[in-house]
């Protein structure tokens, strides 16, 4: 069957409209066909689910939906989605093609069903009775007994945890004007639910463009419960209905936890399901199911009428499908079996058993002596008297040699910025160093070519078959060794260190020093797309202070990178395509780095003391053994005996969770500021993703605003060469992690005053968007595009002149005013390019710049970038959202969190390995990955309960999610889930004033001194909006007084599952149980089993993400904390967390003085 028809109605032209651009997968019937019925469609009278895949502007079908799927024998689940291809812009038809090669739906992703009102129903409230779905899904711990929509798995018979609206998926934002020039939602709470009243008590009929605001074509209502009527930000964002979306009266039903990959799954709707008039939904069949679906619908009949998941489904519990009012399929896409194939494949098994022989586990370590980039251009360096220690080690940089340990204390100071308090925090650390190496292996890079700076990428891989299109990647690496001490000796183990997003790898330099303390070595390399680039300054100020240590090598190593020149200004751009809203290359760029760790740990295993290298680091003439950096004898790192585990923050704490997930020598995991269902939550809420995802989705926008606000721009891409009182008109595009503006043309008043109106045309797709303009002409019309799609821009000097801002279509009469269809301004100063000769103006008149392309004054207005073009708070937008999630889930932590202990992860032979731990950190209030998503990952791995004790006799194969008693009696009788809930942790935005510090709350300072001269100001605001500290760990020695409980959480439980009655259920959270904060040391936790904890670090009163650097001036000092507590729960494979296992004497990790310390190297 062909794929279904797409409109080109301005309002549907984007990705969005994928949830709807699906081909019906019954061959040989319709979607009117009248099946075998396993039961008749009951007259239910309520409304109808929405079954319409011709509606237009946009199909509508239930989703996910094994109906919107075709059969492909090539595929491991036998099916892949079914996408149209038609698209208006390149950036949409790609990912619709990427969309195509999916093999079932995510398991993150949530259930939505559109609904039709029933006949007399009143068209101005919702089709559904949303007070009684709360009721019933909403305050009763996840109870499924009464629920009107259930998502059950086929295989099991389980029915799965749906979330609406309990608090664990906000979607408010931290700052809610960052959203681009003239935005007519600027002080909304959020990004994809319409918040504002257009017309109250008016139906759509009455809609009138003088009533549209922000230029939809739809009279828009606040997407609340009816009556509601929140004043203030805090009450506002409580209002905002996240699972039920008025404008297209649709049911939003998100997975708690993630479904099963490879399973088939029914969604039910019961007759619990009702409208306004009390009456249940019903079918748009004749029967309660598509015909496509039959087999699928009589197991659900079984599983409603089997006994033993009564408890699960209540007075449903016997009657078949007698109470079913509708029921759809779906099949759940293959994750962690993706990247487990490859891993096997690095050890020659299975279907990429090839990729072992082609990329053996080799080093090579880059020299980190000399006096050029390349030590031999400058013969007789050794005998140079500045060189002598150098000489002795030319592969190694030792930091505790004193002339390199002056320079890099000034590096540090003068290239990142630190402080007094933070210098010494890092150099008391570095003493337990011994030295640094740089080196670099080759690992398979499965999306094409390494240096493509194409943002479509994505790995061309076929997982039934092993087929690939496989290059190869140099990836960089640093390996920080320690000192030798008691108990600690060559060959170290190692724990991996991942990088934030735009960072690299040397970043290990900031953290390795606490870790080295414990004996454990810190190693890192860099992600796809990722390189350390210094600026021509610092670059110099290097390159002085390196050469009078006889170690340039080691700043040309320092720069070593995968990072590639995007922009063309001749300068490598760090993770300039990694976030993007570029899905699958996002997701691929994910996986890929995940590839390159699971090669590094090879790389550090065969370290073994048996296998050579080619490289002599001594300079006696003979080749050392591999990993042996010190020629020494012994390898410095690794080997087969070792202990491996995974760390990070940001992009590296996601990276660790995936690591940790699916690499079975890892036996602990320590991720930092990391999270899952990155796709739903982290885009549309992150304040460090606002250009770089939401940029491209919402743009480019056509805008106008006064000149003045343009005059004194630091950014010479934004100053206008407008005069004063003229307003400029601008393109506001996407440009990787930044945003980019480029005039266009000035406007004098006359031409461009309040109360016109602006129509933008996209020549060569036919695209209108239009909108009123306001005060000081001020206007923003965003524009799905291709790049260098020509753009019409034409004002007409009266207000509305559109029948409606939905299509655009002018109103009878309407007279055209001033056009703009051509580059009419110039770059004041051309931006650096990198190659001048052949990326140049070359007009008389001047240019427009964007990147290293110049666009000639005179010659046709063309789109520098593409763009999806959505508008902000839209159905459009919301359905990107939840598609989103189905491409990135392939590559989402909370996939791969089960198989830390939860479900058995297998190594390379297929045989299970045991359980791994865990310890899942969040930093309190942190909005760059979203605290929320952080949760998710814990929830998944089994780290967070949500259920009940009462729960673990009804529900046992969800023991894993049960709170027990005790800790259940001492949090007041609340789940751990919902103590951060209702105390703003999950949500983490201070600026709501959810919670407020004590009368004591001041500076986290430890007081003045020489080396801490001045206490830092704390605002009173801050004090006022402090956020609530969920696990107190600094029990009051921050200073600042905050919020906390009498039990704080400090969750913690074996990492092993769950199963039995309450007592076996205690047993299983023995650590948290015996290790209760404030109990003596001799009662705490006996670190004899590897643990699965979670722990929310309080930072700042007003959040923050993740930690930087120690600081000896703080009274608390969470990043020294946090760090010796990462390693110390490495150091014992973990099974310690620490202040678990003492409860009483734990901030001795802030200080240095815990008794496992080493006081000196």
């Amino acid at each position: 069957m062909p794929p279904i028809f797409r409109s080109r109605r301005p309002a549907s032209s984007a990705l969005a409209a994928l949830a709807g651009l699906v081909a019906l997968a019954c061959p040989g019937c319709t979607a009117d066909t009248i099946p075998e019925r396993l039961g008749p469609s009951p007259k239910r009278g309520g409304p109808e689910v929405v079954f319409d895949p011709l509606r237009r502007p946009l199909p509508a079908v239930p989703l996910p939906n094994d109906v919107a799927t075709f059969a492909d024998p090539t595929s491991r689940t036998g099916r892949r989605i079914n996408v149209s291809l038609v698209a208006p812009t390149a950036m949409e038809a790609q990912a619709r093609r990427d969309f195509g090669s999916l093999e079932g739906w995510g398991t993150t992703a949530p259930v939505t069903v559109q609904f039709a009102r029933a006949a007399g129903d009143d068209p101005r409230l919702p089709a559904l009775d949303l007070g009684d779905i709360a009721r019933r899904m909403q305050g009763d711990d996840y109870d499924f007994a009464n629920d009107p929509v259930y998502v059950i798995d086929l295989t099991t018979g389980l029915p799965a945890f749906l979330d609406a609206g309990s608090g664990a998926y906000p979607v408010t934002v931290r700052d809610p004007h960052r959203y681009f020039p003239n935005d007519p939602r600027v002080a909304e709470q959020n990004v994809l639910f319409e918040t504002v009243e257009e017309g109250e008590g008016l139906p759509q009929e009455a809609y009138s463009p003088a009533l549209d605001t922000d230029f939809d074509g739809v009279l828009d209502h606040p997407n609340t419960l009816p009556g509601a009527s929140p004043r203030g930000d805090a009450a506002k964002a409580d209002a905002i209905l996240t699972w039920y979306e008025r404008e297209t009266d649709t049911l939003i039903l998100r997975p708690l936890v993630p479904l099963e990959e490879k399973h088939e799954y029914a969604v039910v709707l019961t007759d619990r399901l009702r409208g306004p008039n009390g009456r249940a939904v019903a079918s748009p069949f004749d029967a309660v199911y598509h015909p496509s679906q039959r087999q699928a619908v009589r197991r659900v009949g079984d599983i409603l009428t089997d006994p033993r998941f009564s408890a699960y489904y209540g007075d449903l519990s016997g009657s078949g499908l007698e109470r079913v009012s509708f029921v759809w399929s779906f099949t759940t896409q293959p994750i962690a079996e993706d990247m487990r194939a490859l891993r096997s494949g690095l050890y020659g098994k299975g279907i990429f058993s090839r990729l072992g022989a082609s990329f053996p586990p080799d080093a090579r370590i880059f020299p980190s002596g000399g006096l050029s980039e390349v030590p031999e251009a400058v013969p007789g360096w050794k005998s140079d008297p500045s060189c002598a220690q150098r000489a002795k080690a030319p592969f190694l940089l030792r930091p505790n040699d004193p002339d390199v340990l002056a320079a890099l204390q000034l590096l540090f100071k003068e290239l990142f910025g630190f402080n007094a308090g933070q210098l010494k925090a890092i150099f008391d650390a570095y003493k337990y160093i011994d030295h640094i190496v740089i080196g670099s292996f080759r690992s398979p890079f499965l999306m094409g070519d390494p240096r493509s700076t194409d943002p479509d990428t994505r790995m061309d891989v076929n997982f039934a078959t092993g087929a690939a299109n496989v290059a190869s990647d140099e990836v960089p690496f640093y390996v920080v060794v320690p000192k030798r001490g008691p108990g600690m000796a060559q060959p170290f183990p190692v724990a991996l260190w991942g990088h934030g997003v735009t960072g690299h790898s040397d970043e290990v330099l900031l953290y390795a020093g606490d870790y080295a303390r414990q004996g454990i070595a810190l190693v890192a390399y860099n992600n796809p797309e990722h390189g350390s680039v210094l600026g021509d300054s610092d670059r110099i100020l290097a390159d002085v202070k390196l050469r009078e240590i006889c170690s340039i090598p080691f700043r040309a190593a320092f720069e070593k990178g995968r990072a590639r020149d995007v922009n063309g200004d001749g300068k490598p751009d760090s993770g300039f395509y990694w976030w993007t809203s570029h899905i699958f290359h996002t997701r691929d760029n994910v996986r890929q780095g995940l590839l390159d760790g699971m090669q590094f740990v090879r790389v550090l295993r065969a370290f073994d003391g048996k296998r050579s290298s080619d490289q002599d680091f001594n300079g006696d003439g003979q080749p050392e053994l591999a990993g042996d950096f010190d020629a020494d004898g012994v390898p410095d790192v690794g080997g087969p005996n070792v202990g491996y585990y995974a760390s990070g923050e940001s992009l590296g704490g996601i990276m660790s969770e995936l690591q940790g997930g699916v690499e079975p020598l890892l036996s602990a995991t320590a991720p930092l500021s990391g999270g899952g269902v990155l796709g739903m939550d982290v885009p549309f809420r992150s304040y460090g993703v606002v250009d770089s995802v939401v940029g491209q989705v919402m743009g480019p926008f056509v805008v106008a605003l006064p000149a003045d606000e343009r005059k004194d721009q630091r950014r010479e891409r934004r100053k206008t060469a407008c005069q004063p009182n003229e307003r400029t008109v601008r393109l506001a595009v996407n440009d990787g992690v930044d945003g980019y503006e480029l005039e266009v043309a000035c406007l004098t008043e006359a031409e461009l005053r309040e109360n016109m109106t602006v129509v933008v045309s996209n020549v060569r797709s036919g695209e209108l968007r239009c909108a009123r303009t306001g005060k000081d002409g001020r206007f923003r019309v965003p524009i799905p595009t291709s790049t260098n799609d020509k753009l019409d821009i034409q004002v007409y000097p009266a207000k509305d002149a559109v029948l409606s801002y939905g299509t655009c279509e002018l109103a009878p009469g309407a007279a055209a005013g001033r056009r703009v269809n051509t580059w009419e301004r110039a770059i004041s100063a051309p931006l650096p390019v990198a190659n001048g000769d052949v990326s140049k103006c070359e007009s008389e008149s001047g240019c427009a710049q964007f990147r290293d392309r110049f666009f000639p004054v005179g010659e046709p207005l063309v789109a520098p970038n593409a763009g999806l073009g959505l508008r902000r708070q839209s159905p459009q937008l919301r359905r990107l959202r939840d598609l989103a999630q189905v491409g990135i889930d392939a590559a989402d932590p909370a996939n791969f969190a089960p198989y830390y202990f939860r479900k058995s992860l297998l190594d390379e032979d297929g045989a299970p390995t045991p359980p791994r731990a865990l310890l899942s950190t969040n930093t309190v209030g942190d909005n760059f990955v979203q605290v929320a998503a952080g949760f998710a990952f814990a929830r998944a791995a089994g780290v967070l309960p949500f259920l009940p004790p009462q729960a673990l006799a009804k529900y046992p194969q969800y023991a894993d999610f049960v709170t027990p008693e005790d800790l259940y009696e001492k949090l007041g009788r609340k789940t751990p889930q919902q103590v951060l809930i209702e105390n703003g942790v999950v949500e983490g935005i201070s600026r709501l004033g959810r919670t407020e510090a004590g009368p004591t709350c001041r500076a986290n300072f430890k007081g003045t001194s020489e080396l801490c001269p001045k206490e830092p100001t704390l605002s009173a605001e801050a004090c006022r909006t402090a956020l609530f500290d969920p696990d107190w760990v600094s029990e009051g020695t921050m200073g600042f007084d905050q919020p906390h409980p009498a039990a704080p959480l400090r969750l913690g439980r074996v990492a092993r599952i769950a199963s039995g009655d309450g007592a076996a259920l205690a047993r299983v959270w023995a650590p948290r149980l015996r290790g209760a904060p404030f109990v003596g040391d001799d009662r705490g936790w006996t670190a004899d089993e590897r643990v699965a904890a979670h722990l929310n670090h309080y930072l700042e009163p007003g959040g923050k993400h993740t930690w930087d650097v120690g600081d000896a001036c703080r009274s608390f000092d969470g990043a020294t904390y946090g760090n010796a507590l990462f390693a110390r729960f490495f150091a014992s494979e973990g099974k310690d967390v620490y202040y678990l296992s003492h409860p009483a004497s734990h901030r001795c990790l802030a200080t240095g003085t815990c008794p496992f310390l080493r006081q000196s190297p």
